[in-house]
């Protein structure tokens, strides 16, 4: 059943990857080879229905096994507003503050090391209460470019990144381990929400892909005019999307970890890319041109995004909760009603 549970999810990742190909298909394509092949396509429906819908979930999980990890490494990049990292440095340390406040000192073991990063996030600086607003600006145009004070390696402890994660992300997955191995029903339930995560990063992605595409689309020539007003935004978007590709990719390979590659870099130089092409060569129809799509497309991104945030949330909370219920047993501690104190969720 668990082969056919991952088929499941894999499969369903790979329909919504289908949405943003078919989009930047149909963009380059001109409308008389669309309506030909959607001519064609009829056709063989009504004649071979069986095959077509064999090749077509062939193809579903052919893509979904392909988006599935790259989805997992572009929602953990250092660089996404709040990462998985970041979600379950935050848990943990909250969830190590209210035992420490819920449990006599003799009688508390921390589940976190003393030494803690500064900030979880890596966009953590920007948001110090005591900088100004010029400081402010300066460090995010810092981090946008993958730089600190001494140079573009922004790797320092101080400043709250990946390194200094590291001990609390391993802690995690050891107890995440230990809680998976129990076979109880609660692990059950744990293995139900994390099938949820899966597919909703793989929805964040493809959302994330369809809005570029749909806003680059908003910025191309239409056979029939003439004005580069959009274009020339179009190709400025992208030149700033390829500086922050270059200086950050640069540092990914650089300093290069097989956990950490950088798929946000890459993948917004291959939509780049799509962008020039569709500025310079002019999009064939005048369709997903229009604001609306770019709206839509954000909506359900963000859609997506909260919903991943609040599940990998809930996710760590419970797992923090049954490690540290079977590692004290009945003796467990209690703060309002919930074993590590107020849920994320």
């Amino acid at each position: 059943m668990d082969v056919f549970k991952l088929a499941f999810e894999t499969t369903v990742v790979g329909l919504l990857t289908m949405s943003w190909l078919t989009v930047a298909i149909y963009l380059l394509l001109p409308d008389s080879t669309i309506n030909t092949a959607l001519g064609n396509l009829q056709t063989f429906l009504k004649t071979y229905p069986t095959p077509l819908g064999i090749g077509a979930v062939t193809l579903a999980y052919c893509l979904g096994s392909a988006v599935v990890p790259v989805a997992n490494q572009l929602v953990n990049d250092e660089h996404w507003p709040l990462n998985e990292s970041a979600i379950r440095c935050l848990v943990l340390t909250r969830q190590d503050d209210n035992l420490k406040s819920a449990v006599p000192a003799t009688d508390y073991t921390p589940l976190l090391p003393d030494k803690r990063p500064t900030h979880c996030s890596y966009w953590g600086p920007i948001f110090e209460k005591k900088i100004g607003p010029g400081t402010r600006v300066a460090t995010f145009f810092r981090l946008w470019i993958g730089c600190d004070k001494e140079g573009c390696d922004f790797r320092s402890d101080a400043s709250g990144s990946r390194d200094a994660d590291h001990p609390i992300l391993t802690i995690f997955e050891q107890q995440e381990a230990e809680v998976m191995n129990q076979g109880s029903d609660r692990t059950e339930r744990l293995r139900q929400l994390h099938e949820r995560i899966v597919v909703l990063r793989g929805m964040v992605f493809c959302g994330f892909v369809l809005s570029l595409i749909c806003l680059l689309a908003y910025f191309a020539r239409v056979n029939g005019t003439s004005t580069w007003i959009r274009p020339t935004c179009g190709i400025m978007l992208g030149v700033a999307f390829s500086v922050f590709a270059a200086f950050n990719g640069y540092n990914d390979l650089r300093d290069f970890d097989v956990f950490d590659i950088p798929v946000l870099e890459s993948l917004l130089v291959v939509v780049t890319v799509f962008g020039v092409v569709l500025a310079i060569r002019k999009a064939k129809n005048k369709h997903f041109r229009s604001m609306r799509y770019v709206f839509v497309a954000l909506f359900f991104t963000a859609l997506a995004y909260g919903g991943w945030i609040s599940s990998e949330a809930t996710y760590d909370q419970q797992i923090i909760s049954s490690f540290v219920a079977s590692q004290k047993g009945s003796a467990a501690p209690r703060v309002a009603g919930d074993p590590l104190g107020k849920r994320l969720d």
